[in-house]
């Protein structure tokens, strides 16, 4: 009599023995830490501390009551302050600026004491000076540049003739220097500083496109007015002529092309002109000095002639 098992396929009972039995893996047991993470992080950053950033600390300190309190790093006379880009401004009114007058040095003098803006708004308190860079030359030297303001006219204030710069600051002449500006009114110095600067940038614009032209045509612009913004008046000057010409505001060289055209035919009629208008398209008007002359241009006449449009 066959069992059951006998009643099993071969390959079947081969394949069942050969298969392993799993057997469920056993937890490793993980060694703890006596010390907390925490604690571990502490201690880190406390090395941190000790080893590196408490030295660099106190040798920064050190060096910086070094640099402070050396002589190395003192002024010790005016020739420690080299100053280059100045010529209207004196090297005197700079090292006055910087505390250094009379050949002594002042408290405060270490060249690490005071902030190098500090020291550069000092000397940009002088009228003449539009901006400085300081620099320190080590060890015990200070290079300053001076950048100078640059006048563009003389201006009447009070009964006292001054100079203005394109920005409108006012200037006191120099003693040594020639200039040769026209002199500009109708600026108002207790104003609004940027509606100075924009009629400064109208005359600016003018002298641009006209000074050329007028001064091989033998003219010269003797004063300014910038009183209306919207009508630029000038006094030009040739031999013993004086001419009191309106430009407006836009085309001056075209303008005054207009009126080198034009002012042939005027001087034919030897009439005495007090002005002559020139904003009006096409057109020059002329103002006679003396209406009661007859002299046969009359007050507010128009000389088409050869004008050109503008």
């Amino acid at each position: 009599m066959v069992g059951a098992d006998d009643d099993a396929m071969p390959g079947e009972l081969e394949t069942s023995s050969e298969t392993p039995y799993m057997r469920r893996s056993r937890a490793m047991a993980v060694r703890q830490s006596r010390f907390p993470q925490g604690f571990r992080r502490i201690t880190w950053w406390a090395g941190i501390l000790a080893f590196i950033l408490l030295p660099v600390g106190i040798s920064g300190y050190l060096l910086v009551g070094y640099l402070l309190s050396s002589p190395r790093f003192r002024l010790t006379s005016p020739s420690d302050v080299i100053v280059e880009g100045n010529h209207n401004v004196s090297r005197e009114e700079v090292l006055s600026a910087l505390g250094l007058a009379g050949g002594t040095t002042v408290k405060g003098s270490n060249i690490f004491r005071s902030s190098l803006e500090q020291r550069e708004k000092q000397v940009e308190s002088i009228p003449w000076v539009q901006s400085v860079t300081i620099v320190r030359s080590y060890p015990h030297r200070l290079a300053v540049y001076v950048h100078e303001r640059v006048p563009v006219a003389f201006v009447d204030v009070g009964g006292q003739i001054k100079m203005v710069d394109q920005e409108g600051a006012l200037l006191e002449p120099p003693e040594k220097g020639h200039y040769d500006f026209p002199i500009v009114k109708g600026l108002n110095f207790q104003g609004n500083s940027a509606d100075r600067a924009a009629r400064l940038n109208l005359y600016h614009q003018f002298m641009q496109e006209t000074s050329g032209k007028m001064s091989s045509s033998g003219w010269v612009i003797s004063e300014v007015d910038l009183g209306d913004a919207s009508n630029l008046k000038a006094l030009l000057v040739q031999g013993g002529q004086t001419l009191l010409v309106y430009f407006g505001h836009t085309g001056f060289l075209e303008r005054f092309e207009n009126l080198m055209t034009v002012l042939p035919q005027l001087r034919k009629t030897n009439a005495s002109i007090d002005s002559v208008d020139l904003r009006f398209r096409n057109q020059v008007v002329v103002n006679p000095a003396d209406q009661d002359s007859g002299s046969g241009v009359s007050s507010g006449s128009v000389a088409t002639g050869k004008a050109k449009g503008i």
